[in-house]
């Protein structure tokens, strides 16, 4: 089998323009764009052998990796790690995951700092405390320093107060509870708020005082 050769037969891509559709031994093989054929020195006609097939598959699952990591980072931002994993979890190689996720880091298209901050500025909002903040960015791969000065950089560039934020959740909620006695109120405020990363003392003080002058 060492010597299989393969005949190779190209033609432009009519659903994506810059794209070459390869054909071997009249079966699709690939879409790749003009550069990487140009990279692999295709041409129509060519009788390639196994080892530039090993260069073909390998190119071909790197693009195929980059496109879908596109198509997931149009959807929402994401983390290098989550999207890494999105990749390999999608069946990419793992060597064509990270080349993709490098390709996208050099663009400038991926980067966790920026993914923190955006993160940080829709998910406060929502009523998500810098720990519940944290603990979310850490679960999705970003580092604890790059999103530590996400979640502070957010909060004084929308002057969040974490205590405001909290009192308002809870007073919110405890208009919703009205049917309930003051314990079990007490809990579910507290159970509310503890999901949200509002935890502590202080938390618990200041819904008991709303929930008594409820």
């Amino acid at each position: 089998m060492s010597g299989t050769r393969c005949t190779v037969h190209l033609a432009p891509s009519r659903r994506k323009p810059g794209f070459v559709v390869i054909v071997i031994d009249g079966a699709r093989f690939a879409s790749l764009p003009q550069e990487r054929v140009a990279e692999l020195g295709l041409r129509d006609g060519l009788e390639v052998g196994e080892a530039t097939m090993d260069r073909m598959r390998i190119i071909a699952d790197q693009e195929g990796a980059y496109r879908r990591a596109m198509r997931l980072l149009a959807a929402r931002p994401r983390a290098t790690h989550e999207l890494l994993r999105r990749l390999k979890l999608a069946g990419h190689n793992p060597s064509a995951a990270a080349h993709a996720v490098g390709r996208l880091e050099g663009q400038g298209l991926l980067d966790d700092a920026e993914f923190a901050r955006h993160f940080a500025r829709t998910r406060a909002p929502r009523g998500h405390a810098p720990g519940r903040l944290l603990r979310d960015l850490l679960a999705r791969g970003v580092e604890r320093r790059t999103a530590e000065l996400a979640i502070a950089e957010t909060q004084e560039a929308e002057g969040t107060d974490p205590s405001a934020q909290a009192e308002a959740l809870a007073r919110r909620r405890a208009a919703q509870l009205t049917k309930l006695d003051d314990d079990a109120k007490l809990r579910r405020i507290v159970g509310y708020l503890g999901r949200r990363g509002f935890v502590g003392g202080d938390v618990v003080a200041m819904v008991r005082k709303i929930v008594r002058g409820a």
